[in-house]
């Protein structure tokens, strides 16, 4: 079982806890071994124990499929750095973030599937039935293959958008298409630009090239926008140019963030400037998808509404038309 934005949220938290406590690495993985963890946290902890054991580096031992870019980049960068504590806390502030919107979706999305169920049974009761033309069977059966159309609709809807989703990371255009989409959109950007400044953040602490900085920083950030000027601020790292005009120049960044990222390159308040916006993106990305939590069960809610009015009207319309027809 893979973990989930919980599961990772509290494991990265109690790794965090154990290190800014003075454990090292392995210790602080045979403290958390005898703590009974649940099954997801304890595939992470099995991948830890077997890849240290095997003389692997911490970013290199841990969850070796079950982790993402940005864990292994934020770890990668605190082992470097010997800030690894600090990475264990961003990852768990990150994945708290995420695990408490989609707490907060799930929530939301209850009262909208009930009235959801109600408008399916109403779709499935014809006029016909109020005439006596069609038996109890026939509005069950009716009902279940309209909920069972239903389900099949909204799951290949749910597939499709994560596939775009993930095709996103490597396709500029698709990620700016989605970047559009009403609250979602939002919180993707949002969340993508928090993930680049932590990573960065973390690497200019830990003392890595600014060129291997950027790299490692747009890769982590799940953004095919900001992975493509990745690319191009990499080359300007590497010709020994400033970055503030190239971060400028992409477009990839809003434009307070890059002339923000121009003047601290200058003054060489880097660290403490992306430190500042790492803490305002991650703040815009949660604010972000609670929005989106809320919205996007409303406009269920809205659409399921004119659903079922729609059916009634059409259901009463229907009935006085054949009770005409029988009158004549």
């Amino acid at each position: 079982m893979k973990p989930g934005p919980r599961q990772k949220h509290l494991f990265h938290s109690e790794m965090a806890k154990l290190l800014e406590a003075g454990f090292d690495i392995r210790r602080a993985a045979d403290v958390l071994k005898d703590t009974r963890l649940p099954a997801a946290q304890e595939i992470l902890l099995a991948d830890l124990h077997r890849g240290l054991a095997s003389g692997k580096t911490i970013s290199e031992a841990i969850g070796s499929g079950a982790i993402s870019d940005l864990e292994r980049q934020m770890i990668h960068a605190g082992e470097r750095g010997g800030r690894l504590a600090q990475a264990f806390r961003h990852l768990s502030e990150h994945f708290g973030m995420i695990a408490s919107a989609r707490d907060e979706a799930i929530k939301s999305m209850i009262y909208p599937l009930i009235i959801l169920h109600i408008g399916i049974l109403i779709a499935s009761v014809p006029s016909d039935w109020i005439l006596g033309g069609v038996t109890a069977a026939g509005i069950i059966g009716g009902f279940v293959r309209n909920l069972l159309l239903t389900y099949a609709i909204a799951t290949a809807g749910f597939f499709l958008l994560r596939f775009l989703w993930r095709k996103a990371t490597d396709h500029p255009g698709l990620d700016r298409f989605l970047q559009r989409l009403p609250w979602i959109g939002k919180a993707r950007r949002n969340l993508a630009l928090a993930r680049f400044c932590q990573v960065y953040h973390s690497c200019l602490l830990s003392g890595v090239s600014i060129a291997e900085t950027v790299r490692l920083s747009s890769n982590a950030s799940r953004s095919g926008l900001i992975r493509e000027a990745g690319v191009k601020l990499a080359a300007t790292a590497d010709s020994g140019h400033s970055l503030g005009p190239a971060f400028l120049a992409c477009g990839a960044f809003p434009l307070a963030f890059a002339r923000s990222y121009a003047t601290a390159e200058e003054s060489g308040s880097l660290d403490t400037d992306l430190a500042r916006w790492t803490t305002l993106f991650q703040t815009d990305a949660g604010a972000s998808m609670r929005a989106a939590a809320v919205m996007l069960p409303k406009a269920c809610y809205l659409f399921i509404m004119f659903f079922i009015g729609w059916r009634i009207v059409s259901f009463y319309s229907g009935y006085f038309q054949t009770i005409q027809k029988m009158a004549e």
